[in-house]
């Protein structure tokens, strides 16, 4: 019983989420999924695949009952920030989420929460061996993920103390640590240690390959596998992959509105560096690599921009959100300024089931923060950092639509005219 949050991206929506879905309703008895879903641009730096209300759209039709949209500051931001903004939207909703569904390359939920509550209280054992990772040149998660698996391990009595904990390797426990849905769970409940949160984690391990697996041998596979797909436009071994419901929808929008790939923000990209020679202090690009990216031509795909400043210190999920934030323009002191005024100052409702009214009815009554159903409701909130916090959603849905207009000459809708998505 109670209401479960699921964080996602949904990029595509695909059988592997409806599964997660199915478990969360008929394992864990759960009532009610309200998804808290990024927006038009994701944590890995790159325009979604198709728009956020047509993702909406795809989850409510195979099961969720809400989505809200993380706004794009920390739909755009490091698996920290992603997972601590996602879980203060929920702790914000007063006593109306009772878990965080997610799932994870492993099966041991024990692991997760002894890893996680090491990296929360972060011994100074561990501080130093981080430190001396990345004094070493390699980039920040590969250096906390050496020196978490080293920290342990130099601490073996207490790590086998716990049965289920005993015939963990370290080569499994380096490999658990390297595993992208892995981060983010740990992530998750790193925030619920954090915020004291009373939400508490339910792990369904994870039937598809590996997150960027591009194998398409079973029905449910990655969506990096069904992005490949796409990408040669192959719609139609979709079907195999994407729930019947998804697919129609999918497929009404194909040369329409979708799809959209990450290349498609090179004009947007080339633009700013001409016309703002040089910017500073910008979210995710410390002086180096800003130093890197100025000494670069300017005419350059996206993908070649990225694959020229690819090097040990960053990974490519780093330098595309860079390059993202250099686009926006989103800096730095603005940005620590939205986490210091309590990370969310606002939610905005993108869909919803008709016959869960009553949950976004309770939301709205308990919310410490405003519940935006309506994009001009924005300004009837007077704090100034919600608008300047909305204003990157806006921002983003725009440019959004510049790129589906180029690619396809279709006129989508920005969110002051687009109404929320009732099924």
């Amino acid at each position: 019983m109670g209401t479960a949050g699921i964080v996602c991206e949904y990029n595509p929506f695909h059988k592997g989420h409806e599964y997660q879905i199915q478990q969360a309703r008929q394992i864990a008895g759960i009532d009610h999924i309200v998804c808290f879903m990024s927006g038009n641009f994701l944590q890995r730096g790159i325009p979604a695949i198709t728009d956020k209300y047509t993702r909406t759209t795809m989850a409510l039709s195979c099961g969720a009952d809400a989505v809200f949209e993380i706004p794009f500051v920390y739909a755009t931001s490091s698996a920290h920030d992603y997972a601590t903004a996602a879980i203060s939207m929920m702790n914000s909703m007063g006593d109306s989420i009772d878990y965080i569904v997610f799932g994870a390359e492993t099966d041991n939920l024990q692991l997760l929460c002894y890893i996680a509550d090491i990296i929360t209280h972060e011994p100074a054992q561990l501080s130093a061996l981080i430190k001396a990772n990345t004094a070493s040149g390699i980039s920040y998660g590969a250096a906390r993920a050496k020196a978490v698996s080293d920290y342990i391990y130099s601490n073996s009595s207490e790590f086998y103390c716990c049965e289920s904990l005993q015939d963990i390797s370290k080569s499994d426990l380096d490999n658990i640590l390297s595993s992208p849905n892995n981060i983010l769970a740990i992530e998750y409940i790193c925030a619920l240690n954090r915020t004291k949160s009373r939400i508490k984690p339910i792990l369904i391990p994870r039937t598809a390959p590996n997150y960027n697996s591009t194998s398409c041998d079973n029905d449910i596979c990655s969506a990096s596998a069904i992005r490949e797909i796409i990408s040669h436009n192959d719609i139609s071994s979709l079907k195999r992959h994407i729930p019947s419901t998804a697919y129609d929808i999918l497929t009404l929008s194909n040369n329409k509105t979708f799809p959209v790939f990450e290349d498609s923000l090179t004009p947007f990209l080339n633009a700013g560096r001409i016309l703002i020679p040089k910017q500073s202090e910008i979210v995710d690009m410390d002086k180096d690599l800003a130093n890197r990216f100025y000494k670069l031509k300017i005419n350059m795909t996206y993908a070649e921009t990225v694959a020229a400043l690819k090097c040990r210190n960053y990974t490519l999920t780093h330098i595309q959100r860079a390059l993202l934030h250099q686009i926006f323009s989103l800096s730095k002191d603005e940005y620590q300024n939205f986490k210091n005024n309590g990370w969310i100052s606002y939610i905005k409702l993108l869909g919803i089931k008709k016959e869960s009214s009553s949950i976004i009815a309770h939301i709205k009554e308990v919310s410490s923060v405003p519940i935006i159903t309506k994009s001009t409701e924005i300004y009837s909130c007077k704090a100034p950092v919600i608008s300047q916090m909305f204003s990157y959603d806006i921002k983003a849905s725009l440019i959004y639509s510049n790129i589906v207009y180029g690619l396809y000459g279709y006129d989508l809708k920005n969110d002051f005219r687009q109404s929320i998505i009732v099924l």
